[in-house]
């Protein structure tokens, strides 16, 4: 329930306490798009049955989170696939990605319903207020006509998403979303879309008899049998320097199997798609640091980069 900032040097043993949230189980942290002037920081965590997503304020320097400056944004029960990935989008809102709650085969059938947070991406405006709610609903948001649905939902249909990311060139959302049985996806998100979860695990049939959200089911824009990979971790669009092989290419791997590739995505398809790497690496989690290099968060401790091997 830690988050430290360090100096961008390999084997530094500097790190400062950013956010301290003991006691909590940590899910995800983001800064707002305008931190350097607000110093507002976003925090997903998980504490005694309940998971929260709040906002902090952070000053000094080096800088510290004052932990009485929290507002809770959004509150549910806590459990398993609880994702809780934060990312602001290039249209300024804040987007969340939520679990369908972690019981096997979705038997409350949270995935199809848009009545629940659970099983959903999530978006909202974190510079302003209504309702009693320390953030607002985007009028653009597609399920504002629907009687009881949740309008903070932006898509659905999701089993886990773990790690959500925004192409800071295109604005394309990407959500890595655990399967179940038999496959692993990758899906860029979008407005009002139902991914199928539980009805579909991916593009294959799974639960049918499930009853159906409202909009009908996408197929993934990336998908993996669990001989290549059995729990998706999403990744960065990569527009770096260092790899120019690998950029405009989405990179993103797997926990269990240490596996990265490569996909580009243009017109709604994709047009190239690639193994980078076959790892030892539990890979957690990836970054992008401040030159637009990625980072490779291995679960087993360290932080990693790409380098290329010779032909």
């Amino acid at each position: 329930g830690k988050v430290f900032t360090f100096p961008k040097k390999h084997n530094t043993s500097s790190r400062k306490l950013l956010l301290n949230m003991d006691g909590a189980k940590l899910w995800h942290t983001t800064v707002h798009p305008n931190f350097a002037k607000n110093g507002r920081l976003f925090a997903c965590y998980s504490k005694d049955g309940t998971s929260h997503v709040s906002r902090f304020k952070v000053d000094g320097s080096p800088p510290v989170a004052d932990p009485d400056s929290e507002e809770v944004l959004l509150t549910w029960p806590a459990g398993g696939h609880n994702a809780g990935c934060l990312r602001f989008g290039t249209d300024g809102m804040l987007y969340i990605g939520m679990g369908d709650g972690g019981w096997r085969d979705d038997p409350h059938n949270h995935g199809q319903r848009t009545d629940t947070l659970l099983g959903s991406m999530l978006r909202i405006d974190v510079d302003q207020t209504e309702s009693g709610q320390n953030y607002s609903i985007p009028q653009d948001n597609p399920f504002l006509e629907i009687p009881g649905a949740r309008p903070e939902i932006w898509a659905y249909g999701l089993r886990n998403p773990w790690r959500i990311s925004v192409d800071s060139r295109t604005g394309d959302l990407w959500a890595g979303i655990n399967g179940q049985d038999l496959w692993e996806t990758a899906q860029v998100v979008r407005r009002g879309e139902n991914y199928g979860w539980s009805i579909t695990e991916g593009s294959h049939p799974f639960i049918t008899q499930q009853s159906r959200g409202p909009t009908p089911i996408i197929t993934p824009t990336i998908e993996h049998p669990h001989s290549e990979a059995r729990s998706l971790t999403g990744g960065h669009v990569y527009y770096g320097d260092r790899n120019k092989e690998l950029r405009g290419h989405y990179i993103y791997g797997d926990y269990s199997t240490g596996m990265i590739w490569a996909a580009k995505y243009e017109a709604g398809e994709i047009v190239s798609h690639f193994v980078v790497a076959r790892s030892q690496l539990q890979i957690a989690g990836f970054g992008m640091d401040h030159d637009g290099e990625l980072v490779i968060v291995d679960y087993g401790g360290g932080l990693y980069e790409l380098a290329p091997n010779p032909q």
